[in-house]
């Protein structure tokens, strides 16, 4: 019995922290962006809320055109966390982004 209890403990355990690393990370996924949207206007919008170590549009690789997402990424989760909240929903380049962790791989 007791080592039926260990075990369901370390799987609750297991299940917290996956949890935990999903949705506290210094990556964000930025969503809803206008294909006009490059990497420097986005570090400049996020910069303002921590340092911002990496920025990435995604493009298609054939046209070269943004695919309306892309990824930022800042030096420290705590900065991470404050650009998600000021900055989910906000208008950038005329369009509404959202905002949340991107997922940890």
């Amino acid at each position: 019995m007791v080592l039926g209890a260990r075990v369901i403990s370390k799987v609750a355990l297991l299940s917290a922290r996956r949890l935990f690393a999903r949705d506290s990370s210094n990556k964000l996924f930025v969503g809803g962006l206008s294909y006009d949207t490059n990497e420097s206007i986005l570090r400049e919008a996020f910069s303002a809320h921590g340092v911002v170590t990496q920025v990435r549009v995604i493009c298609d690789r054939r046209s070269g055109k943004s695919k309306g997402f892309g990824f930022v990424q800042f030096s420290q989760e705590s900065e991470a966390a404050t650009a998600l909240q000021q900055m989910d929903q906000q208008l950038l380049e005329g369009r509404n982004i959202r905002v949340c962790y991107a997922n940890k791989e």
